[in-house]
C-alpha cells in the first residue's frame, strides 16, 4: 500500500495545479474537476510538496554556502550572485510560489474540513502545516500576502501583502486554534491514516507537541526584540502543559519513496539518481565548507564522517565560498558532501546525502530541543538549558548513525565549544546557536539562516571571501521579492526593498 502512495500523490499534485490555483495564477475554472475533494487525498500531497520545497537543496544553497557549511568546487565557475550579493528578484523565486502553491492546498483542506465535524483533524494539520509555511515566508522575505492570499475563486488576483509581525502573532493565535481543536475533537473523528498522514500518521499527541514546538520556535525568533518578553512568556504559558517534541519524535516525512526518477527523497536526488549514479553537476559542484570543517576538527567532532568525506582517504578540509579560481585550483584538497556506499553497494542513510528513501525531515528532534535550550537559557521557558542542549546533540548523533556513549564523550570533553558547562555565562548561547548550525547542515537551512540574523551566532564565519562582493561583509538580511510577483501585483509588493537594510521585523543587531 505505502509503496502506492507516490503515484497517488503525483496525481493529486497534477489535479491540485489545475483547481487549486497559487495567487500568482490566473482565475480559470476547471469545469472537468469536483468543487469538493476529499482531505485525505490532498493532505499527503500539501505535505510532501512542503518537504520538496524545504529538502531541495537548490531552493536554500546560498545558506549553506554563505555559512560555512558548503563551498562549490574548483571545476566551476563561482556563482557572483551569490558570492557578491547581488541578489535580484528572480533568485530563488521558485521557494515562494511553491510555499504559496503548497498552502493554497492546505486552504482547501482548512476550508472543506470545517463542513464536517468529523474531519476536525484534518483541519487542524492545515493550519498547523499553513502556520509553517508563512512562518518561512515571512523569514524570508517579511511582508507577504497573507490575510486575501487565497481568495482566487472570488477574483482577487492581486491580494495585499500584510506586515510581517502582524503575520507572526496570527500565526500564533491559528496554531493556539489548531491546538484547542485537536482537543476537543469529538470521539468519532475521522483519524488520518498513514496514507494520508504522511508524517505522524495520524498520531495527534505527536501533532500537538509539533505545534506547540513551531509556536516556541515562532516566539524565540522575537526573543531579542525590545520590549517583547512579557508577550512571549505569556504565549508559551498558555500551552505550555502540552510539551514539545522530545526525543524520537520529530516530524519526518516518507509517502513511500520509491527508488524511481522523480519519486526519491528530494534531497538525495539532487546528487544521485535512481541506478546510484552520481549527478555531476551536485555532486562535483557542491563540496565542504571550510568553517565547519575547521570547527568539527577542532573539537574532534565524530559527524564530520556523516557530513563531509574523505578527500585521500583520511583527511577533511574545506574551502571558503567566494575563492577566486586560482585560489581554488591551489587548494582543490577539498572534502566532498557526505555519503558512502558500501563495496556491495548498500549506501549509508545516516549521511547527510543519505538513500533515495530516506524520510525527509519537516522539523527534527534534536532541533526541538535546541530551540527549548535557548528558551531556557534566555529565562523564557521552564526547564534546565544544559540538559536540552545535550539532548539536542545526542539526538544529531543518533540522527547521524552515531552513539548517544559518542555524544556522551564529546560533550564531556573540555572545551567550551562544547561542554556547556565550561562555557561562561555570557557564551552558553553561542554554544547552543553553534551546535545548531552544525546539526541542522542540510537539513533545516532557513533555521540557519534566521538564528544568524536575529543573534549573530556562529562568530566566526567567514561567508564569502570574494573581495567584490557588495554591502559591509555580510551577506544580504533577506531575499527580494519574485519577478513574477512583481510583474503580476506590482502595486501591493512593498517599494524600496534593500536586501541589506530591509530587515526582518524580529532582527535587531
Amino acid at each position: 500500500m505505502k509503496k502506492n502512495i507516490l503515484i497517488i500523490l503525483a496525481g493529486i499534485l497534477v489535479f491540485m495545479s489545475s483547481c487549486s490555483k497559487d495567487f500568482l495564477a490566473k482565475n480559470e475554472k476547471n469545469p472537468n474537476s469536483p468543487s469538493v475533494v476529499d482531505p485525505k487525498l490532498v493532505l499527503p500531497a500539501a505535505l510532501n510538496a512542503i518537504s520538496t520545497t524545504m529538502n531541495n537543496p537548490r531552493r536554500f544553497e546560498f545558506v549553506y554556502l554563505w555559512h560555512g557549511l558548503w563551498s562549490i568546487s574548483a571545476g566551476y565557475s563561482q556563482p557572483q550572485v551569490l558570492t557578491q550579493y547581488k541578489l535580484i528578484n528572480a533568485s530563488y523565486q521558485n521557494a515562494f510560489i511553491e510555499f504559496y502553491r503548497a498552502g493554497k492546498n492546505l486552504d482547501v483542506i482548512e476550508q472543506q474540513s470545517k463542513a464536517d465535524p468529523k474531519n476536525v483533524y484534518y483541519q487542524a494539520i492545515a493550519m498547523i502545516m499553513k502556520a509553517y509555511v508563512f512562518q518561512n515566508l515571512v523569514d524570508c522575505w517579511g511582508d507577504v500576502p497573507y490575510t486575501e492570499a487565497f481568495q482566487t475563486e472570488a477574483g482577487n488576483l492581486k491580494p495585499v501583502y500584510d506586515k510581517q509581525q502582524a503575520i507572526y502573532e496570527d500565526l500564533v493565535v491559528k496554531i493556539d486554534a489548531a491546538i484547542a481543536l485537536i482537543q476537543a475533537a469529538p470521539f468519532d473523528a475521522n483519524v488520518p491514516t498513514g496514507g494520508s498522514d504522511i508524517i505522524y500518521g495520524g498520531n495527534m499527541s505527536k501533532w500537538l507537541k509539533f505545534a506547540n514546538t513551531l509556536k516556541l520556535r515562532i516566539l524565540v525568533h522575537q526573543a531579542d526584540m525590545d520590549g517583547r518578553t512579557a508577550y512571549i512568556t505569556g504565549k508559551i504559558a498558555t500551552t505550555s502543559a502540552i510539551g514539545y517534541i522530545g526525543a524520537g519524535n520529530g516530524a519526518l516525512l516518507n509517502p513511500g519513496f520509491l527508488i524511481s526518477q522523480g519519486k526519491m527523497n528530494p534531497f538525495y536526488e539532487t546528487f544521485y539518481n535512481n541506478a546510484g549514479t552520481s549527478q555531476s553537476d551536485a555532486t562535483t559542484y557542491y563540496f565542504a565548507g571550510k568553517d565547519a570543517v575547521d570547527f568539527m576538527k577542532a573539537v574532534a567532532d565524530p559527524r564530520i564522517a556523516k557530513f563531509y568525506q574523505t578527500w585521500d582517504g583520511t583527511s577533511y578540509d574545506g574551502n571558503f565560498f567566494g575563492l577566486s579560481q586560482d585560489a581554488l585550483v591551489a587548494q582543490a584538497k577539498t572534502s566532498k558532501l557526505g555519503y558512502f556506499k558500501s563495496a556491495a553497494g548498500v549506501e549509508d542513510a545516516t549521511t547527510l546525502i543519505g538513500t533515495g528513501s530516506k524520510p525527509t525531515p519537516i522539523l527534527t528532534d534534536f532541533e526541538s530541543l535546541f530551540v527549548q535550550a535557548e528558551a531556557a537559557q534566555r529565562g523564557l521557558l521552564a526547564g534546565d538549558a544544559q540538559a536540552f542542549y545535550e539532548g539536542a546533540v545526542t539526538q544529531s548523533f543518533l540522527y547521524m548513525g552515531l552513539t548517544s556513549a559518542a555524544a556522551g564523550s564529546y560533550l564531556s570533553q573540555a572545551s567550551a565549544k562544547t561542554n556547556y558547562a565550561n562555557a561562561t555565562p555570557e557564551n552558553k548561547r553561542e554554544v547552543i546557536l553553534t551546535q545548531k548550525w552544525l546539526a541542522l547542515n542540510g537539513i533545516a537551512p532557513v533555521e540557519i539562516w534566521t538564528d544568524y540574523r536575529r543573534t549573530g551566532f556562529p562568530s566566526f564565519i567567514h561567508f564569502s571571501t570574494d573581495n567584490a562582493k557588495l554591502g559591509t561583509g555580510t551577506p544580504p538580511v533577506r531575499l527580494l521579492y519574485p519577478q513574477d510577483e512583481v510583474n503580476v501585483n506590482n502595486a501591493n509588493v512593498p517599494a524600496g526593498i534593500d536586501s541589506f537594510t530591509s530587515k526582518i521585523f524580529w532582527q535587531k543587531r
